[in-house]
């Protein structure tokens, strides 16, 4: 009798080292799978400026892709210039000409572009580029959604492949009440 109850405890100490192990074993590739997807796949920032405004507020949590280094126009995107992590709409691309007229519009190849939920005039800085601007391989223009205010292409130029960061994802609303 004696010898059966501890062949049941023995079973049972079995099973539950198995069932640690087993825990430890999918908490580990868990860890491992959560460092891999934010190290390398999506990235997560706090968006700290009104340039993106009314489309991004102070405050807003952002969710990028961190594998789409190539944005097409229209496309929101999360760079890093001159040390400080930016967000901005993509309104040209390598091989388009960019003009910013005195009169606050914005041609893309000859064109003016018509821009829904842009509320102010985009008004060039003749200061920091020279325009037209014709756009190598690798250079993106950007513009914030609040041109009034923003800070962009406008004032540093374009943006290099190599400074982007990702192509935004998912926008997660911080509300203040």
């Amino acid at each position: 009798m004696v010898k059966e109850k501890l062949k049941q405890i023995r079973e049972e100490l079995s099973k539950s080292k198995n069932g640690i192990r087993r825990f430890v074993r999918t908490s580990f590739l868990i860890v491992v799978s959560l460092w891999v997807m934010f190290s390398y796949i999506i990235g997560v920032n706090t968006v700290s400026t009104y340039d993106m405004s009314p489309a991004l507020n102070l405050g807003d949590r952002i969710v990028y892709s961190r594998v789409d280094k190539k944005p097409v126009a229209r496309d929101v995107i999360v760079f890093k210039k001159d040390g400080n992590v930016c967000i901005s709409r993509v309104v040209a691309i390598p091989g388009d000409t960019v003009e910013i007229t005195e009169d606050g519009s914005v041609k893309i190849n000859g064109n003016l572009i018509v821009e829904d939920k842009i509320y102010s005039q985009t008004y060039p800085n003749s200061d920091y580029v020279a325009y037209p601007i014709t756009l190598k391989e690798g250079e993106y223009f950007v513009l914030g959604d609040n041109r009034r205010t923003g800070v962009d292409s406008r004032y540093y130029g374009t943006v290099q492949t190599d400074e982007i960061l990702g192509t935004l994802l998912l926008v997660i609303r911080q509300y203040n009440f």
